[in-house]
């Protein structure tokens, strides 16, 4: 009986050991998940090899997102098309929503976005003496989610999510460390 007693207790120390362990691989998987979504990726342009560094997200669909500094302090946010031979609408901003914000489709000081054949840009703000204010770039960073919504050239009309979990460590790392951000 008493050996009985011993083995019953071994078995509900390693099922119990057994669910901490496999709740634990969970969590941690899922944490790397999380910050996987966004990277820290380098655009080296070729006509004079400058290098920038870029905050980077590509959705399940492959569209693209991108957060950066350009040469002049300006933080930039472009969102970029899926597909080669798909192209953005003429004269046709996407518009976007952080959470549950309002929709957007204008840079900083109610400026229109960029718009190429492929991709949209949008100015978020600009760094001065290693402070951004910017609410956009604020939500883009501490935000759940940013839905695109947009029309092609061939008059379709289409939408897309980007997950925001690991925008800030990233956008943090491209801006510097020592910028703050404020709403």
């Amino acid at each position: 009986m008493h050996t009985n007693f011993y083995e019953n207790s071994v078995i509900k120390y390693f099922r119990a050991g057994s669910r901490a362990c496999a709740l634990g691989l969970v969590l941690l998987l899922t944490s790397f998940s999380a910050a996987a979504e966004w990277e820290v990726i380098t655009h080296t342009d070729v006509n004079n090899e400058t290098e920038t560094q870029v905050a980077y997200s590509q959705n399940e669909d492959g569209y693209s997102l991108e957060i950066y500094k350009d040469s002049v302090g300006a933080i930039r946010s472009r969102f970029s098309l899926n597909a080669a031979l798909d192209s953005f609408a003429k004269r046709s901003c996407p518009t976007y929503q952080i959470d549950s914000r309002m929709l957007d489709n204008r840079s900083i000081n109610d400026a229109p976005c960029l718009t190429q054949m492929a991709w949209s840009e949008f100015v978020l703000g600009y760094v001065a003496n290693e402070n951004v204010t910017s609410e956009r770039l604020n939500a883009l960073m501490n935000g759940r989610t940013v839905t695109f919504r947009f029309m092609l050239d061939n008059g379709s009309y289409q939408e897309t999510q980007f997950s925001l979990a690991g925008s800030k460590r990233a956008t943090l790392s491209v801006l510097g460390n020592n910028t703050t951000i404020t709403p």
